[in-house]
Order: structure tokens, then C-alpha cells, then sequence
């Protein structure tokens, strides 16, 4: 258990960091605290120091505005009404009162999984109940502590009616959490400075707590570098020689599957199953036992027992096979006797590169492209896979990784960043104890990372004894946290997909100007709103563009931003106008990138099945082909939801796909996919291009 620092201690220490904290004396008696309180010659803060008493001023142990003649009595009466409370009394601080002003907290932690954490927010006894609060991963640099500032309710008010006061607090937030401040310099768990109090003239913090540094938390771990990730981890990546430990003639287990699914998928290197009991699976010859393997062979699948794994991965270790994955699950923690293991409790390995798939080959994309997403769950590595497949796109690698016993998740977004076939990377993650290195490593990429991120609820996990401490636990942490390094955090797997297969086409967004064409007015609304969550803006159309637009003005229609145009007046005899009006709402210097959408239904209400579905197949190719010019464009087509529209919306999917348009099932989707990923530009993360 860590033990508190005493006040003054602290308030002492922040001052040789230039932190402006108010000067306190520590008193064991009344009579000490009379004799510092007459020295002082004003009102004074007289503060209860107990080691199990946490927030002083919720047990009584505050008293403010203390005449010096009075102090001497009211600190003994606080101090015997404490002990007979069954607290641990070590004494008082006492202080001079400051002037009441605005109440800040600054803080900083050694947070579980994320290492050192800085956070500044609404202070005051009140400081978990306000919900104001912001936090960045330290070390922070001024940029970071501004950003910290105007994050918060708190901060924009100060900016407002202080505005001299912002560099202090930025300069104490430095101090307290930069590369030479007290978090990282001292050997302390938790500070927390509240409140803070800032009024016109200065700040100055007026309470003060810390802990002395857990010997558990001393440690953290470095950040992986990419390229040595990227060596030691190609071989599971993209292997030339796999063997499979627990090979199985029966169909049912995974030491079959793991040897069927490369033959039927068309591994390209060497397999090696290995079983005592079959000369041949699969058509592959066999190896007796894992002595008889091969030396060095790239990469080993385990499918055995629990109980069995560790024997194979230290004989797998000697024979100097370089990676295994392992797949059993329950197994004993995991040592690979210097191998690098990925798993336990996984589902496989895909990657169209080498000839490998973790699901059936028949529902496994064979064309190979830049996406990489690393999934400790099975299910949901199947799903990406799947669900990736049908919607065209194209994986650098797909890998269930399990426990992640040995090689954690910053080493695979390490390798990520180092591997020429991935241009973009994401995760699904179900606990935070790399939490910390995979952001700080992240932060320093410009490739895109995106993270689907189960058990948010409870983001750090510490040990209450501090406001910092407390609110680090809540998933504000992770949430600043990933802002900071300019990793995306989705909510659920439609809208992994959703920016997925807009980076498919869309390898980053240089404005702010979406441009809205279709046909629907109350979709352009809709859409517009959702634009509005992700800072787009309805820029207006240029001259130029309106008089190119004019010639499809028609009853109903409205040809600004955002453009709806019924669907009967998209056509004439003559052909369609989708492609034109595309053109030339791209040709606007405004607008950085569109969403165009169509009406299924609506079609099928004018025309019947087979006409209709004509008519459908020449809007979407005039509007897919369009010259654009390099502005990205995405296509909603929204299907009524019976079994033709649904069919038409499967078949030019891959059109729209061929001409780099990424398509989805409404507007709200395939805005907050646009969203994201110019979310992802603003913050210095772009794709080279997915598309292959």
C-alpha cells in the first residue's frame, strides 16, 4: 500500500517546480498551529492530515477564515472530534486564505495501462459530480496543455474572462506533466492540485495531495519500435513455412481445419503438419514430432491441449521455430523461451499475400491490399473478414490474437506501421494493459489507426486516493487519451466497417466542405445535421457552380447545398443527368468532398421491376463515372429493403467500386464514415490508398 505525502511536503515540492502553489506549515499541535497562524498574521486554512482521511473537506476537516485568535482552540476541537471519529491524525496544515476566484484541478497519475496521465478540468469539492474534466497522456507539451485547456467548460470560461490566466494554467500543466515536471520526476503515484483557484490578478493552488510510487506501477513499458517489430513479427505475419502442432485427421477439431483451410485456400509456402498418428493429411505428408521439424520454420500453429502447450512451444523454441500462434485456449501463461507467441485462445490467420484464411476459403477475399486489423476476438476477426469480402475490401492481414500473453497489441500497430502492405490499421481491443504504449506509439504514426474497443466502462481502473485517481477510471481517460494520438474509436463493428470501406477509396479529406446531392429533402437534412457532429460544413455553391445547376431546375427541386433533386427530374429521353451535376458540384473549389444519394424506392414507385432496375443501373453508373476531378465522392443507394432492391444494391456495389466509390445503405452512415476519416487528416493520419 502506498502511503500519502503530507501537505506541506507537497505543497513544497510543487514550488521548486515552479508550480504556484499557496506556502503551508504543518502544526502536530493547536499550540504549533496558534504560533504559525500569529506568524502569519491574517486569516487562515486550517486542514486536516490523516492518512485514511481522503477528501477533507466532506469529513469536517476544513476550517477557512480562521482569526489568528481563534485558531489555537478550533485546531484542538477539530483534532479530538477526528480521533474520536477513529481517524488517523498526523496533524494540520496551515495556510494563508487566498481570494475566492474560479476552481480548477490539475492533476497527474500513474494510471493503469496508460502510464503517466495529466488532468485539468472544473475543481472543487464537487470535481467528480461536474463531469469537466480532461486528460492527455504525459509527457505534454504546451500545444497539448492549450488543447487541455480549451477542452473543457471550465477552460473556455477562463479563456473568456481571465484570458491572461491561460498561459499559467498551461505553464503549470507543463509542469506538472511535461517531460521535466513533477509527474515524471518524482517518485509519486498521484498529485492532485484543487482546487486551483484563478481569478484576474493569478492562479494558485490552494490543496494539494500525492502518494509515494507504488513499486508495482515504477515499471513502464517502453514503446515498441517499429521496425524491430516488424522483423521479429513478419515471420507469423506473412510466413514461408508453417507447421501445425496438434494436426488432426478428424474434421471437427481445429488441428484439421488448420491444414485444409491452407490447402484449399492455396498456401504458397511450405506446410508441415505434425502427427504421430497419419502419414499424410490433406494430401501433405506429415512429420513425425516436433524434433523432426525443420529448423527455423517461419511460423507454428498450436492446437493441443491446455495442458500440452507449453512442452510444444518450449520444443518449438529449440528447434528455432521463429513465431507460434496458438490457438488453444485455457492454456497456462504463455512462454516461448525467447519464440514470439501470438494468442492464446484464437481463431487463426488470414492474409491473401502468402495463401492463408482463418475462415472457409470459399468466403475468403483472394485479392491482397493495405488493411491490417488485429482482433482479440475470434468472432469478430471471422466478421471483419467476412463481412469485409462482400463489401470488396482488400486486407494486408487479418489476425485473432487472443489473451495476447506475449506479443501485445502495440507490438502488432508497431509492425503495422513498419510493414509496406499496410496503409491503414485497426483493432479491436478488450482491456487496457498496453493502453499506454499503443497510444503514445500511435500518436507518432501518420498511418490511420482505428479501435473498436470492448469494456470501455471501466478505462483505467485506479485506486481512488485522489480526485485524479478516482475519475481516471471513468472512460474519459481512454476517450482523451485516443483523441490525443489521433486514433479513431468506434462504437460497434458497422461503423469499423463503415470507415474501413471509406478508406477503401478515400485516403484522407483536406477540408471541412461536404457537398450533398440526391434525391430526398428530408435525407439532406438529416445529412446535414450528421455532418455538423463531425465539424462539416454546407458550404456554399460558387456562381459558377449555380449556373451550371441551373438547367436542372424543376419543380420541387432545391440546387444548393445541399442539392435534392427528385428523382423524376434525374432523367429524360435524352439519358440521365446524374453524372453532369456531379461534375459540377466537384468542380467547385469549396467543396473538399460529396455524398450523393439515391431513392430505390422511390424508382420502383414510378416504374416497374425490370424498367425500373434499368434506370437504377445508368443514374448510379453516370453518377459513379463522373469526371470529379480527385474529390472524393461516396454513394448511398437506400434500398425500400425488398428482395430486388437489395439485390440491385449487392450488383453495383463492385461498380461503384470500380470507378473508387465507396457505397453505403444511408446517408447517416456514409456521412459519419466521411467524418471520420477527415476526423483522422485533421490529426495527421492518412492512408497512401488502400485500393490495390
Amino acid at each position: 500500500m502506498t502511503r500519502r505525502l503530507r501537505e506541506d511536503t507537497i505543497r513544497d515540492l510543487a514550488i521548486r517546480y515552479g508550480i504556484p502553489a499557496n506556502a503551508v506549515a504543518f502544526a502536530e499541535t493547536a499550540q504549533d498551529a496558534d504560533r504559525i497562524a500569529r506568524s502569519l498574521g491574517g486569516p487562515v486554512a486550517i486542514k486536516l492530515v490523516a492518512d485514511d482521511v481522503v477528501h477533507k473537506s466532506k469529513s469536517g476537516g476544513v476550517l477557512l477564515g480562521v482569526p489568528p485568535d481563534d485558531v489555537h482552540a478550533r485546531t484542538d476541537l477539530l483534532l479530538s472530534d477526528q480521533r474520536s471519529k477513529g481517524a488517523q491524525v498526523r496533524g494540520v496544515t496551515v495556510e494563508a486564505m487566498v481570494d475566492a476566484g474560479i476552481e480548477a484541478v490539475v492533476g497527474g497519475l500513474r494510471a493503469p495501462g496508460f502510464g503517466h496521465v495529466v488532468m485539468f478540468g472544473h475543481g472543487g469539492v464537487d470535481v467528480e459530480t461536474l463531469d469537466d474534466v480532461v486528460f492527455a497522456l504525459a509527457p505534454i507539451d504546451a500545444a497539448d496543455a492549450r488543447r487541455m485547456v480549451s477542452g473543457t467548460r471550465l477552460g473556455r470560461i477562463v479563456e473568456k474572462r481571465f484570458p491572461d490566466r491561460v498561459d499559467d494554467i498551461v505553464a503549470m500543466l507543463v509542469a506538472v506533466g511535461g517531460a521535466g515536471g513533477l509527474l515524471l520526476s518524482e517518485d509519486i503515484t498521484e498529485v492532485d492540485f484543487n482546487p486551483v483557484v484563478v481569478t484576474a490578478e493569478r492562479i494558485v493552488a490552494v490543496d494539494a495531495r500525492a502518494t509515494e510510487l507504488d513499486p508495482a506501477a515504477a515499471q513502464v513499458p517502453p514503446i515498441p519500435e517499429p521496425g524491430r517489430a516488424y522483423e521479429a513479427l513478419r515471420p507469423a505475419i506473412y510466413p514461408q513455412s508453417i507447421a501445425i502442432v496438434g494436426a488432426s485427421a478428424d474434421e471437427r477439431k481445429m488441428g484439421y481445419r488448420a491444414v485444409s483451410s491452407l490447402v484449399d485456400f492455396g498456401y504458397t509456402g511450405q506446410i508441415l503438419p505434425v502427427s504421430g498418428k497419419n502419414d499424410s493429411l490433406c494430401g501433405v505428408a506429415t512429420v513425425a514430432s516436433v524434433a523432426d521439424l525443420p529448423a527455423a520454420v517461419d511460423r507454428a500453429v498450436v492446437a493441443l491441449p491446455a495442458s500440452a502447450v507449453p512442452a510444444a512451444l518450449l520444443a518449438l523454441a529449440e528447434r528455432g521455430t521463429r513465431t507460434a500462434h496458438v490457438y488453444t485456449a485455457d492454456t497456462p501463461r504463455l512462454d516461448g523461451a525467447g519464440m514470439r507467441v501470438l494468442g492464446p485462445n484464437c481463431m487463426g490467420h488470414y492474409t491473401a499475400y502468402e495463401g492463408i484464411t482463418l475462415i472457409s476459403p470459399a468466403a475468403s477475399a483472394t485479392t491482397p491490399g493495405h488493411i491490417a486489423f488485429v482482433s482479440q476476438s475470434g468472432t469478430y476477426a471471422g466478421d471483419v473478414l467476412r463481412r469485409g469480402t462482400e463489401l470488396g475490401l482488400q486486407f494486408s492481414f487479418v489476425s485473432s490474437v487472443g489473451n495476447c500473453d506475449d506479443v501485445s497489441p502495440a507490438e502488432l500497430l508497431a509492425f503495422c506501421e513498419a510493414d509496406p502492405r499496410t496503409h491503414a490499421a485497426a483493432f479491436y481491443l478488450e482491456d487496457d494493459r498496453w493502453a499506454g504504449e499503443f497510444l503514445r506509439l500511435a500518436r507518432t504514426m501518420t498511418k490511420p489507426v482505428i479501435v473498436f474497443k470492448g469494456g470501455r466502462t471501466a478505462a483505467g481502473g485506479a485506486a481512488a486516493a485522489s480526485h485524479t485517481g478516482a475519475l481516471a477510471s471513468d472512460p474519459q481517460l481512454l476517450l482523451d487519451a485516443a483523441r490525443q494520438a489521433g486514433v479513431l474509436l468506434v462504437d460497434d463493428l458497422d461503423q469499423l466497417m463503415d470507415i474501413l470501406t471509406a478508406l477503401q477509396f478515400v485516403p484522407g479529406i483536406d477540408g471541412d466542405n461536404l457537398a450533398l446531392l440526391g434525391s430526398g429533402g428530408g435525407v439532406a437534412v438529416v445529412g446535414s445535421d450528421r455532418a455538423d457532429r463531425w465539424g462539416l460544413r454546407m458550404a456554399p455553391f460558387s456562381e459558377d457552380t449555380r449556373a451550371r445547376l441551373q438547367r436542372f431546375e424543376a419543380p420541387g427541386t432545391s440546387l444548393s447545398n445541399p442539392i435534392d433533386i427528385p428523382v423524376w427530374s434525374l432523367f429524360d429521353d435524352t439519358g440521365t443527368f446524374t453524372g453532369a451535376i456531379a461534375s459540377a458540384v466537384a468542380d467547385d473549389e469549396s467543396v473538399d468532398a460529396m455524398c450523393a444519394f439515391l431513392d430505390l424506392g422511390t424508382v420502383f414507385d414510378m416504374k416497374a421491376t425490370e424498367a425500373g432496375n434499368k434506370l437504377v443501373w445508368a443514374l448510379t453508373e453516370d453518377l459513379v463515372n463522373a469526371e470529379r476531378g480527385g474529390t472524393p465522392m461516396v454513394l448511398v443507394l437506400r434500398s425500400g429493403f425488398d428482395a430486388n432492391q437489395d439485390a440491385l444494391v449487392r450488383d453495383l456495389r463492385p461498380v461503384a467500386a470500380a470507378a473508387g466509390v465507396a457505397m453505403f445503405d444511408s446517408a447517416e452512415r456514409a456521412i459519419d464514415a466521411i467524418g471520420g476519416v477527415r476526423w483522422m487528416t485533421r490529426h495527421g493520419k492518412r492512408s497512401r490508398g488502400i485500393q490495390s
